[in-house]
């Protein structure tokens, strides 16, 4: 694929993947990270990318690459908060808690069968309803529906195995 086409396929999403990014890092500078690391890897496969709708693709590899930036951080003792503990002198420790759980539960999501996860990430992290993730990903919306309902039933047990609710 030329880089003219690959452009034009590619950077009008730009915008929403950084949007992903930045929801699951909350630091711009690393959103940005990970936006020119999807590009690169996007580029790596610009011979192998589906001809239609790119969106789901790209949305995938961005917030995979967020999800190894959150395991390393955790890997490295570092928990993410720290930064905002210090820009939020009011912080409550509810509001700590929540945001610890929310992040946990976003490595959960990781632990998921792929699909299960890719459903649950498109759903409750970018937005779209049924009818778009089954359009997307060319299931019906049934099978969509069983999906969610599978992949919050499996979250749900491997959240209350680890205690966060």
């Amino acid at each position: 694929m030329k880089s003219d086409k690959f452009s034009q396929r590619v950077m009008p999403h730009t915008k929403r993947l950084y949007a992903v990014a930045l929801r699951f890092l909350r630091s711009p500078q690393e959103a940005e990270d990970v936006l020119q690391d999807a590009m690169l890897r996007l580029w790596q496969m610009r011979e192998k990318l589906p001809p239609d709708d790119l969106l789901p693709l790209m949305l995938t590899v961005t917030r995979n690459l967020c999800i190894d930036r959150l395991r390393a951080r955790e890997a490295k003792g570092e928990d993410g908060l720290i930064e905002e503990i210090t820009a939020e002198p009011t912080l409550d420790s509810d509001k700590l808690e929540q945001k610890d759980r929310l992040r946990h539960l976003l490595l959960l999501i990781g632990q998921l069968p792929p699909e299960q996860g890719l459903v649950l990430r498109m759903q409750a992290i970018d937005g779209l309803t049924v009818e778009q993730i089954a359009k997307l990903r060319k299931l019906t919306p049934e099978n969509v529906r069983q999906l969610l309902s599978r992949g919050r039933r499996r979250l749900r047990e491997m959240a209350q195995k680890q205690g966060l609710i």
